[in-house]
């Protein structure tokens, strides 16, 4: 296989999963793949960004991801968000959606390097070293609250130089996290204008 070939079952995949990565996006996130030895997604839904994640690594040969979601309603209304916002994360078939990513991780044969984590995001940074994430993808809730906890929380998980993906960076509520990322030494490298792409320090 090859980045070639990894794209284009990205462009076959990822419209027929439920979420909001686009095709473009997930082959953006694939190829800043490549080279990493442990990546970790905040926000699975449907398992679009993790499975471009997960044949990235399957090509390489080497690595693992790690998608953390609780999914549950309690974690999606955390924070203050929109009130649409709010009323579309309560209505959601929260296991379905997880049972959803799962099969998809599993009908690629991405077993072997991706695994669904169903934990809140600052329950499941416990189990990660200093220094040890080379690539992290930032997409759970996008209250104020939740992403400026987050940057606290995974920044000093962050590898020398590792790559930050923050999504949604043009919500109101993702404008704090992101200045807390630049704060602590974070280089913003790409701008998508949906989604960034921030290099974390030496």
């Amino acid at each position: 296989m090859s980045l070639q070939d990894v794209e284009k079952t990205i462009e076959t995949v990822v419209p027929g999963l439920p979420g909001w990565c686009t095709v473009e996006k997930g082959k953006r996130v694939a190829a800043l793949t490549y080279g990493a030895e442990l990546c970790v997604e905040l926000g699975v839904f449907g398992g679009r960004s993790l499975v471009a994640i997960g044949l990235a690594l399957l090509d390489q040969d080497r690595g693992r991801a790690d998608g953390i979601d609780p999914y549950t309603a309690s974690a999606a209304l955390e924070g203050e968000n929109d009130r649409a916002n709010d009323a579309w994360w309560s209505g959601i078939a929260y296991d379905d959606i997880a049972a959803i990513a799962r099969d998809a991780v599993r009908s690629l044969s991405l077993g072997g390097r991706v695994r669904l984590v169903r934990a809140r995001s600052a329950e499941a940074v416990l189990d990660y070293a200093d220094g040890s994430v080379d690539l992290l993808h930032q997409d759970s809730n996008h209250s104020e609250l939740v992403s400026c906890q987050e940057v606290t929380l995974w920044a000093p998980k962050m590898r020398s130089r590792g790559t930050w993906v923050f999504d949604d960076v043009n919500w109101p509520t993702t404008q704090a996290a992101q200045r807390m990322l630049l704060e602590r030494g974070f280089t913003e490298l790409e701008d998508h204008h949906l989604w960034k792409v921030f290099q974390a320090p030496r």
